[in-house]
């Protein structure tokens, strides 16, 4: 099962020639009014963020790629939502799994009870899509040269972006599930079991490699496979990949 391309990659490459356009053909007016505005500076693009979450009404799906000020940015961001209206908008957010350590993401996951966590691999850029109608993509250099991030109002655009985004979301693992995951994965040869399921060895061959028995390797293979919420040995090695939880 292929995944969604990096999530953004496969957008950012319909985004490009649409900021050209614009870019050569119209003049951008303001922030507030244009289908598209690319912003060039950095503390620009997180007041623009800042603004776009705080004025959510029903729903924010962010990406919070593994980079030195994402995180710090999404929390500041989402903080404002949760202090202004603390029972408005379903927040859903999308992060790496290198941040899943980071204690600020698992107190993001506790602003409210409208606030939801899940890990994905392949979350590369920050990006974030308010009430379904308006997108910010921060990707420098990415979408076009300069660039801190886009604003995108486009509504073909806004809609790849977040199709493509639930469809990792879906298939993605809430952080608490992520973190039981890891321990059992990083305990009793959990990861090298996953490995071994994702390679196609047979058990006889795993528990040989192991130095266990096919019974007590059967049994761990159930428990990761109850955890990844695999009905298949197939389905549990496409959950732990897109998950991120694979060695590449």
């Amino acid at each position: 099962m292929s995944n969604p391309n990096s999530l953004c990659d496969e957008v950012l490459s319909q985004i490009r020639p649409l900021i050209e356009s614009v870019v050569n053909d119209v003049q951008i007016r303001a922030l507030e009014d244009s289908t598209l505005a690319v912003i060039r500076d950095r503390s620009v693009a997180a007041t623009t963020l800042d603004t776009l979450v705080e004025r959510a009404e029903f729903s924010v799906n962010m990406l919070v790629p593994h980079s030195r000020d994402a995180l710090p940015v999404a929390d500041a961001a989402l903080r404002g939502l949760a202090a202004r209206r603390p029972g408005g908008a379903r927040v859903q957010i999308l992060a790496a799994p290198e941040v899943a350590a980071d204690q600020r993401l698992a107190r993001l996951g506790g602003l409210t009870e409208r606030v939801e966590v899940r890990l994905a691999a392949d979350v590369r850029h920050a990006a974030v899509v308010v009430d379904g109608q308006v997108a910010l993509v921060r990707s420098p250099g990415v979408v076009t040269a300069g660039a801190e991030a886009s604003v995108i109002r486009a509504p073909g655009v806004v809609k790849a972006l977040h199709d493509i985004m639930m469809t990792a979301w879906h298939r993605a693992a809430p952080l608490v599930k992520y973190q039981q995951l890891q321990e059992c994965l990083n305990g009793d040869c959990g990861a090298r079991i996953l490995q071994l399921l994702s390679d196609g060895c047979t058990d006889e061959a795993a528990a040989r490699e192991l130095d266990m028995s096919v019974r007590t390797y059967r049994r761990r293979v159930a428990d990761i496979m109850r955890l990844l919420g695999a009905r298949s040995r197939f389905q549990a090695g496409v959950h732990a990949s897109s998950m991120g939880l694979l060695q590449p």
